[in-house]
Parts: C-alpha cells; sequence; structure tokens
C-alpha cells in the first residue's frame, strides 16, 4: 500500500516554514527513512501524517484514500515514540492487548482472535517472550525492553504504516545496533510500510531501502542510501550523511575522509598497513607530500590527521599507520572520488 505526499506545506506562528511543497512516493512493504537537522520538517511530517498536525495546503494518500480528512484515531496507522508514551499502570501484555483489541477506526476488530493470542505473538516478534516479561509494568523494565513494547503495540492491530519518530534516540550505541536489526526484521516479516524519522546517518543507511533528506521544510535528496552518500546532489546533502571536506589541492571538489590514503614515503601498498583495502588502485591517484600530526582510534577504524598544501586533512582508515607524529607521508586520492557540486549555501 503506497503513501503518497503531494505539495504537502506547513507554516507556524512567526512565518515559521516546517514544510515547503514537500512530495514523495513510498512504495509498499519498504523501509524509509527521513533523515534532517533539527528544524528540517522531519517530526511535523511525521505528526501531519499520523494527524496530530494538519497541513496548510497539500494532501497525504494512502493505498489511494485522503487521510486528510480523518482523525488520528480512524488512520491505519500507528506511531512508535520515542518517549514510547506506555500506560504506567498497566503490565506489558495489557499494554499491547489495549491496543490488539482496538482498530485503527476505534472499534474492536471484526471477528478479531482472542487478544491473549495476539500479545504473545506480538512480544514474541519483538523479542520480549521471556517468563515474566509479560506482567511487569513499564518502570520495570530496561530502556530497550520498553521500547520493544511500544512496537509491539504500534504492531498491534494491523497497521498498513507504521511510523518511527526518533524510536532509537534515547538508547546507548551497542544497544540501538541491536534494536536497528529487530526493526528491520520485523519490518520484512511482516511486510510493512515502515516510515522512520532520524538525526542519525548511521541509523538511516543501516535501516533504509529508501532515504528523504531534509533541510528547512524542503526534500533535497531521495533514494538508495548508498547512491546518496556516494554521489549526494549537493553538498547540504552530502554533509546530512557524514563527514565531507574540500579536495586537496586546487581542484575544487569535496571527498569524503574515507577516500583518502596516506602511506609513509617510499612505502608499497602490500607493505603499508594503512591501504585502504576497498580502494581500486588500478586508478589514477593524485599525490601532495604531507606529515603526520596523530592518530586516534575510532574503534572499528582509525582517524588520521595529516597536514597537506598547508591544510589539515583527516583521513579515516581501517588500520593504523606504522609511524609517529612529524613522518614524512604521501596523501593520495582518486579524483573519481571527488565530489562536485552546483553553488550551494552550505
Amino acid at each position: 500500500m503506497n503513501l503518497e505526499i503531494d505539495q504537502a506545506c506547513k507554516r507556524f506562528a512567526g512565518g515559521v516554514v516546517a514544510l515547503d511543497r514537500v512530495s514523495f512516493e513510498l512504495q509498499a512493504a519498504t523501509y524509509t527513512c527521513i533523515m534532517g537537522a533539527s528544524g528540517s520538517g522531519k517530526t511535523t511530517l511525521l505528526r501531519a501524517i499520523a494527524g496530530f498536525e494538519a497541513l496548510d495546503s497539500g494532501s497525504i494518500r494512502l493505498g489511494g484514500a485522503a487521510l486528510d480528512p480523518l482523525p488520528p484515531e480512524r488512520r491505519p496507522v500507528h506511531t512508535v515514540f520515542q518517549s514510547y508514551a506506555l500506560f504506567p499502570h498497566m503490565s506489558v501484555a495489557d499494554n499491547v492487548g489495549f491496543a490488539a483489541q482496538v482498530s485503527p477506526r476505534g472499534g474492536r476488530r471484526s471477528g478479531a482472535p482472542d487478544p491473549t493470542g495476539d500479545v504473545s505473538e506480538l512480544l514474541r516478534a519483538v523479542g520480549l517472550d521471556q517468563a515474566g516479561i509479560a506482567e511487569r509494568r513499564p518502570d520495570a523494565l530496561s530502556g530497550g525492553q520498553r521500547q520493544r513494547v511500544a512496537l509491539a503495540r504500534a504492531l498491534a492491530g494491523a497497521p498498513q504504516l507504521l511510523l518511527l519518530d526518533e524510536p532509537l534516540a534515547a538508547l546507548d550505541r551497542p544497544l540501538r545496533a541491536g534494536l536497528r536489526r529487530m526493526l528491520r526484521e520485523t519490518q520484512r516479516a511482516r511486510e510493512l510500510l515502515f516510515l522512520h524519522v532520524t538525526h542519525d546517518p548511521e541509523e538511516a543507511m543501516a535501516l533504509a531501502d529508501h532515504l528523504i533528506l531534509l533541510a528547512d521544510g524542503e526534500v533535497i535528496g531521495a533514494g538508495p542510501p548508498d547512491e546518496l552518500y556516494a554521489r549526494p546532489p549537493s553538498l547540504a546533502a552530502a554533509l546530512l550523511l557524514g563527514e565531507v571536506a574540500q579536495a586537496p589541492g586546487t581542484s575544487g571538489g569535496f571527498i569524503r575522509p574515507e577516500r583518502l590514503r596516506l602511506e609513509l614515503v617510499g612505502a608499497s601498498a602490500a607493505n603499508n598497513d594503512n591501504a585502504n583495502a576497498n580502494d581500486d588502485d588500478a586508478r589514477p591517484r593524485s599525490q601532495l607530500p604531507a606529515q603526520l600530526l596523530e592518530q586516534r582510534c575510532l574503534g572499528d577504524r582509525w582517524e588520521l590527521t595529516a597536514i597537506a598544501d598547508q591544510r589539515r586533512c583527516i583521513v579515516r582508515a581501517p588500520q593504523r599507520l606504522a609511524a609517529d607524529p612529524g613522518a614524512a607521508l604521501v596523501l593520495s586520492w582518486s579524483p573519481a572520488d571527488e565530489l562536485r557540486f552546483r553553488a550551494d549555501p552550505c
């Protein structure tokens, strides 16, 4: 069931533009992320789809049917909030069961199975089928468990569209990684359309089939995440997805830090610990003399800082370079990796 947003506009008091003629269509059974900085309009758009904000103009359609005239409780849309929004006086089972008994149109689903069975299946789907979990109240759960309960509750009642409002923002990094996988597996298993708002590029890249970039209420990029990252349509879009800096020398292009390579003077790629495995050594490469300033471990990769062409350059590499600060290096890159944009305010 496709979601269509057509020329959506929304302004708040004082003339603040939250959405400026936003249009896109999302295919059924896909995972889409909307990404943007604070104030970009992403949460306003999500609230408009859910029915919590009225558009000034434009339309929202799901499966060809207009959602705009419907109040939130009558839309076949459920939301997972960043704050979880669980009922504190209810157990886990009661939180999920309450939603399982109520349809998106505000009444008991016709021919619905026993809610107890629904609850057990939903908790199992989000990995909360351990003994005793169903009887606990939200304040006796970890943040990750509460988020899973919120997801199970949102899945109850068979929504046609699931909205996720920065659902992982309050969780620590290891927990976020596990829940990202759980969200993706749940979306695939249920073949639902998921629309997930985030400001985290790693989260968006890991989850999305389709990525929409917002800035100042406008769509500034849309497409598969890997394609947007490799060839962003503008500098503003490139910066949303990761670090980028002017390419060394005077080429006028931009480049991502992982596309640069630092080597010891005279070292071959075969003997150089820092040679990037994903570089195509057959491609022509530009080179500049450089001097190492420092190296920092970022966990699964290293960040190297060097001076080249009288500028500081940041290089991301899979391994530490076998050199001390002050060592003479060669900085190289493929011109094919340079990003070039038209005039961009960023």
